[in-house]
């Protein structure tokens, strides 16, 4: 009977779920991201390959402006390790906008975002700026009224600013994991 009652409560709340996606109301929450990727450069006018895992967390905060789009800021703080190189970190900040499609009310919508970032990356003793750009999207899927569960696709390019060994530009596609938390007016 406990089971049936939880079961019930849930698909309640999951079905009277409407999204805090209207003008004046604040949206704060975030993604991770774990990759497992392949990399190929040139170095000096050699072809470089390097395989590793990297894992990024981004929180963001944002304000609908107009009903279903929201600007705000983002925080990206990243980790790599290659498995032939030495691991990296990397830090960055910048503005985003994103736009919902569906009504404001669904228990289910889509979303875009993009976004611009700068900051600085380490490898090793060495610092570099970065600056970069990052699309994405996906579904978000609301437990309730203000919270929302998103699975997204990104895709990020990011340039390491020149340095003694030239220009480096690393693309990634990612899949993401995150929750917003959507707060009233």
């Amino acid at each position: 009977m406990k089971n049936i009652l939880f079961f019930t409560i849930t698909l309640f709340s999951f079905l009277t779920a409407n999204a805090q996606i209207t003008k004046g109301n604040w949206m704060v929450g975030g993604t991770g991201n774990f990759s497992s990727y392949e990399n190929k450069f040139q170095n000096n006018g050699t072809e470089v390959s390097n395989k590793g895992i990297g894992i990024s967390i981004s929180p963001n905060i944002g304000y609908f402006f107009k009903d279903k789009f929201a600007i705000g800021s983002i925080v990206s703080i990243g980790y790599t390790n290659p498995q032939d190189f030495e691991s990296s970190t990397s830090y960055s900040i910048g503005p985003f906008v994103r736009y919902y499609f569906l009504k404001e009310d669904n228990q289910i919508n889509l979303f875009a975002e993009a976004s611009y970032l700068f900051g600085e990356s380490k490898l090793g003793n060495n610092k570099s700026a970065s600056n970069g750009y990052g699309f994405k999207a996906g579904p978000v899927f609301y437990f309730n009224n203000s919270v929302g569960l998103e699975v997204t696709i990104d895709y990020n390019s990011t340039q390491l600013l020149p340095s003694s060994s030239g220009k480096s530009v690393a693309n990634n596609l990612q899949i993401g994991l995150g929750f917003q938390i959507h707060l009233e007016k």
